[in-house]
């Protein structure tokens, strides 16, 4: 494992993902199906081409990262807990993730800053979103840790901007993540070594 101590979202950030499964691709990595054969072709192509596929973004999205560094504050305020920022962690040349923080030796910080309905949503379910379920799971076996503090933040809700759920390590679900990690970098192997020859 390397930790490169690089921004987020910088051109040096998107060019260490390049090719690799990330914990943002975890959902599809776990389940194992289609959406895991369309992954891998997308990993090849970043692979052979040099260029990732053109970054997905909306208003959600560019809020998320506008309000994170807040995030982070008022999670060290609220629990007395100093967070280490972390660029991206390379666990191999196939695989790598980029936590939003590691917490002492064991634990880790996902922050998510949903809009207003949809964190008014959360409120009332208290559900973690399965997604970012998966996502802290790859981030724990990336890193090796124990548990990730999941943090939901929006500042317009002053009488609780910020929630915290303590997401623990899931073995049995590791198993099925591990599984699909294992069969995208064969396939994506097998890919590769086969249209490799004809490039």
């Amino acid at each position: 494992m390397k930790i490169h101590d690089v921004q987020q979202g910088t051109e040096e950030w998107h060019q260490l993902r390049l090719g690799r499964f990330t914990a943002s691709d975890a959902q599809a990595i776990a389940t194992n199906g289609k959406g895991l054969e369309t992954l891998v072709f997308e990993k090849v192509a970043e692979t052979i081409t040099g260029k990732t596929k053109e970054p997905y973004t909306n208003t959600d999205m560019e809020r998320g990262k506008e309000l994170e560094e807040m995030a982070r504050n008022s999670y060290e305020l609220e629990t007395g807990i100093i967070v280490k920022k972390i660029g991206f962690v390379e666990v191999s040349e196939h695989i790598g993730c980029s936590p939003d923080g590691t917490i002492e030796a064991d634990g880790m910080q996902e922050i998510k800053c949903p809009n207003d309905a949809n964190y008014a949503k959360y409120l009332f379910s208290e559900k973690v979103d399965p997604a970012h379920y998966w996502q802290m799971q790859m981030q724990m076996h990336c890193m090796d840790r124990k548990w990730c503090d999941y943090v939901v933040f929006n500042p317009n809700f002053t009488g609780k901007t910020i929630t915290i759920v303590r997401v623990n390590r899931n073995e049995e679900d590791l198993k099925k993540l591990i599984e699909g990690l294992n069969k995208g970098v064969e396939l994506k192997n097998q890919i590769l070594k086969k249209i490799g020859t004809t490039l």
